[in-house]
């Protein structure tokens, strides 16, 4: 009998030792999975703020792209209303009194530092430089001139000719002449920059 009781105390210790085992393999088997829930959830986590920052990053550069193009178009607004502008001066110097003009004409040239005689030569169409108008810019400019019987074709107000030098001052020659000056002193005082 005593066999039977050895196998039976065999069977037994090998059946605690097979539960131990098992039981430290459980125990093993869910720090492993606990490792890999925590791994998993690292990985995750992490591919969450890295998709995160790639959408920041995606809309950031969109959002600038989006600025950028609003930008070129307010520009583009902005140059199409000083081209207005330009033109509107170009106009009104083509059709204003003939006072206002010389007077307009007269400061112009002055900035020119323009010494000496001249001829003015009117424009073909242009009615308001005359005599009268050439006395009075002298006068105003300091400058000694005389009219022409020549005619500046095809522009209006006139050019100054001094031997075979010739100042073309038509205002449709003289303000693209000037537009960047201008175009400053323009946004200026439309714009609020």
């Amino acid at each position: 009998m005593q066999s039977s009781k050895i196998v039976e105390k065999i069977l037994k210790e090998a059946e605690e030792q097979a539960k131990k085992i098992i039981a430290e393999a459980e125990e093993e088997a869910k720090a492993i999975l606990s490792d890999a829930e925590k791994e998993k959830k690292f990985i995750v986590d992490a591919a969450h703020k890295e998709a995160e920052e790639v959408y920041r990053k995606e809309k950031e550069k969109r959002i600038g792209l989006e600025i950028i193009e609003l930008r070129k178009k307010v520009l583009a607004a902005k140059r199409e209303i000083v081209d207005k502008v330009l033109s509107k001066v170009i106009d009104t110097l083509r059709t204003e009194d003939p006072d206002k003009y010389n007077h307009h004409m007269a400061n112009f040239i002055k900035a020119l530092k323009l010494k000496g005689e001249y001829e003015v030569i009117p424009g073909v169409s242009e009615k308001r430089v005359d005599q009268d108008f050439v006395k009075k810019l002298g006068a105003e400019t300091g400058l000694e001139l005389s009219l022409s019987d020549e005619k500046l074709q095809g522009y209006s107000g006139f050019a100054l000719k001094k031997e075979k030098v010739e100042i073309n001052l038509a205002p449709e020659v003289i303000i693209p002449e000037i537009k960047d000056e201008l175009e400053d002193s323009i946004k200026a005082l439309l714009f609020e920059e």
